[in-house]
C-alpha cells in the first residue's frame, strides 16, 4: 500500500485541484454536465453519488433541520445544477452553517476519509497493472492517477494503457518506470482536457502542490 507521505500528497493534490483555497465545509457547484451540488475535499457529487446525498441528510439532521426541509433541499441539490446554486440565500446559508458546524464537519471528514480510500484503491490498480510488467510508477505519476480517478472513477482504460495497450491513440509508456511525462501525454489526449485546456493547466499545478511534499525540507 501507500506510505503516509504518499497518502498526504494525494490528498493535498486533490484538495488543490478540487477546492483551491475554498472550504470543504460549504456547497460547491461545478456547473458541468449533469453535476449536482458537491462538498468536501473530494467534492463528492450529489447527483452522481447517492452516498453523498445521505451524508448531507445526516449533516442537516445533526443541525436539527426540519425533515420536510431536508427532503426538499437534498432533492434540489441532487438534481443537475448547470446554473449553480438553486437554493434561496436563506436555505444556502442554513446548509453551509450545518456543514461547517462541528457535527457536520465531522461527517464531512468521515466521508472524505472513505473517498480517499476509494481513490487509493484505484491508484493501487494502476500500480498492480505496472507490476505485471515488472514496472513501477513514480510518486508524481501516482498523483496524476489519483486526481484523474477522483474525477472519473476506476481507471480501467488507464490501467490497460499502462499494461501495454494503445488507448485514445496514445502508445503505452516505455517503462520500466512510468513517469510524469507519460501521464501528461495520456491525459492530454482525453476529450475532457482537450475541450477544457485551462483545466489541464490547473490539474498539473495541483499535482505540483501535492508533489511538493516529496521534496526534502531545505536545511537552514
Amino acid at each position: 500500500m501507500f506510505s503516509a507521505l504518499q497518502t498526504s500528497a494525494v490528498k493535498a493534490a486533490i484538495r488543490a485541484n478540487e477546492l483551491g483555497k475554498a472550504s470543504p465545509y460549504a456547497l460547491s457547484f461545478a456547473k458541468l454536465g449533469s453535476s449536482g451540488a458537491s462538498f468536501g475535499v473530494f467534492q463528492g457529487d450529489m447527483h452522481a453519488n447517492p452516498a453523498i446525498r445521505t451524508v448531507l441528510q445526516q449533516v442537516l439532521h445533526a443541525a436539527a433541520m426540519d425533515g420536510a426541509a431536508i427532503t426538499r433541499i437534498v432533492g434540489v441539490l441532487s438534481a443537475p445544477c448547470p446554473n449553480g446554486n438553486p437554493l434561496s440565500p436563506q436555505d444556502a446559508q442554513h446548509v453551509n452553517n450545518a456543514l461547517v458546524a462541528p457535527a457536520g464537519a465531522a461527517l464531512v471528514d468521515a466521508m472524505d476519509a472513505q473517498l480517499l480510500q476509494t481513490v487509493l484503491t484505484h491508484v493501487q490498480q494502476a500500480v498492480d497493472a505496472a507490476a505485471i510488467r515488472s514496472w513501477t510508477l513514480a510518486d508524481v505519476a501516482l498523483l496524476y492517477i489519483a486526481l484523474w480517478s477522483n474525477m472519473t472513477g476506476a481507471p480501467g482504460q488507464l490501467c490497460a494503457w499502462i499494461g501495454g495497450q494503445t488507448i485514445f491513440g496514445v502508445a503505452p509508456p516505455h517503462g520500466p518506470i512510468v513517469v510524469e511525462a507519460d501521464l501528461q501525454t495520456y491525459l492530454s489526449a482525453q476529450s475532457y482536457f482537450q475541450q477544457h485546456p485551462a483545466n489541464f493547466i490547473h490539474f498539473k499545478q495541483s499535482v505540483a502542490a501535492g508533489a511538493a511534499l516529496f521534496q526534502p525540507t531545505a536545511m537552514v
